[in-house]
């Protein structure tokens, strides 16, 4: 027996988030990672983002408008995982965005349908208002449709184990796991397209990854890792100990190849998608991504490939080689969390690497 048996994420529905979680307020965005110290401290493509959701959400007419709400705090910017919810990069979730569920024994995690490719994805960063608000509109298309295709929930694990095996580490490749989704959900139509353009999986499987850590957490008796993100300025997580406190460190940017031939500053650590690496899937599984591990290769040792140690237990429906679970005092040998990475002035997406799990400062 291990602290995994008998937990098997399904995906199960899809609503607004203000349906989803009508606790919230009215008025309020969602981002990744530990909430900032002030308004002031939001990043440039958190920013960028969250005045795109604004304008989709009708608060404002213009983004100067939209950028002072932000700035004189008249639109709250929560952590989305201290509500359930996981949302990738820079993306920010808003009331009436749809999110996906995801159901793993009685532990629920929310994530927002993938914002789509460029131009207009909101994750990315980039100052694009007009098409990420046409984005956020094509995603509001997708809730009820999504829904209908949820209605009898969808068993993650199998195709999460299939997409492994066919080349996929579940964070910076999901090419596998999203034609074996879309297949799933048998949409038509533009609704079908939507679910096959590259990463809609992610989504899902990082709430699959935060239902599973809850789950697995409130079985385990050792500390655990159950929350893990990056705002673009710090990185946090939280442990089983004591799940209402964020342990935060400064972020430290991903290593690996570039894109735009190294002329943007790289954002810091950004997004809720750590949690997939926290639960032991994305970095620590490069092995079972060979063309992500290849591209990756020249910037890191080759230890960091290999399988780690430093997580709890094989779930018995994964490959047998790959453990998951951070223990809360292991954090410092975690292998490293797959992430892009966004140019810190809103450039957008100008590559991808593995970002260490840092250090949490020693108290004073």
């Amino acid at each position: 027996m291990t602290i995994w048996d008998g937990i098997a994420p399904r995906l199960t529905g899809c609503l607004p988030l203000a349906e989803a979680r009508p606790e919230l307020p009215a008025r309020a965005l969602l981002h990744a990672g530990p909430g900032y110290a002030s308004p002031a401290n939001c990043p440039v493509p958190v920013r960028n983002a969250a005045i795109a959701a604004i304008l989709a959400e009708g608060w404002a007419e213009t983004p100067d408008a939209a950028a002072a709400m932000l700035a004189e705090g008249r639109i709250p910017v929560l952590p989305a995982q201290d509500h359930g919810v996981v949302t990738p990069l820079a993306c920010v979730v808003s009331p009436a965005m749809p999110v996906l569920r995801a159901e793993a024994g009685e532990a629920v995690a929310l994530s927002p349908v993938n914002d789509g490719p460029l131009p207009g994805a909101l994750r990315f960063g980039a100052a694009e208002p007009a098409a990420q608000a046409a984005r956020i509109a094509e995603m509001q298309a997708l809730a009820a449709p999504l829904d209908r295709a949820l209605s009898g929930g969808i068993a993650l694990l199998p195709l999460m184990a299939e997409a492994l095996g066919a080349g996929d580490d579940l964070h910076g490749s999901v090419a596998a796991m999203t034609a074996l989704l879309a297949d799933r959900l048998g949409l038509g139509g533009a609704a079908g397209d939507y679910a096959r353009t590259p990463l809609f999986a992610l989504n899902p499987v990082m709430a699959a990854a935060a239902a599973m850590l809850s789950a697995a957490a409130a079985a385990n008796p050792v500390p655990m890792v159950i929350a893990a993100g990056g705002n673009g300025v710090e990185f946090g997580w939280k442990t089983s100990e004591d799940p209402s406190r964020w342990h935060r460190a400064p972020a430290l940017p991903p290593v690996g190849p570039r894109m735009d031939g190294g002329a943007a500053e790289v954002l810091p650590a950004i997004g809720d998608s750590a949690v997939i690496d926290a639960l032991g899937l994305g970095g620590p599984v490069l092995r079972h991504a060979p063309a992500l591990a290849g591209a990756l290769a020249p910037f890191h040792p080759a230890e960091r490939f290999a399988p780690s140690e430093a997580f709890f237990a094989a779930h018995p429906d994964l490959p047998e080689d790959i453990l998951l679970g951070l223990p809360a005092a292991a954090t410092a040998a975690h292998p490293g969390i797959m992430l892009a990475m966004l140019g810190a002035g809103g450039e957008g997406l100008v590559g991808r690497g593995l970002a260490p799990w840092p250090a949490e400062p020693a108290a004073a």
